[in-house]
């Protein structure tokens, strides 16, 4: 399908297991849509998987308490 990857694509790109991925799929704070093909393979929308990658893989740098 053109414009959506497999779970195992996403996972290739995220470079996480595919078991991570459908955990993403079931948190309602992760914004990917599932598509379910006849044949029961999942299919989300590549621009979705593209940003939740870099969104996910933003460093987030919290400052460490200064020593007293």
């Amino acid at each position: 399908m053109e414009g959506f990857l497999t779970v195992a694509q996403v996972a290739g790109r995220a470079g996480v297991h595919t078991g991570s991925v459908y955990r993403w799929l079931d948190d309602p704070d992760v914004p990917l849509t599932r598509h379910r093909a006849g044949n029961g393979r999942v299919w989300i929308p590549e621009a979705e998987a593209d940003a939740w990658i870099a969104t996910r893989n933003t460093l987030t740098v919290v400052p460490a308490p200064k020593a007293s």
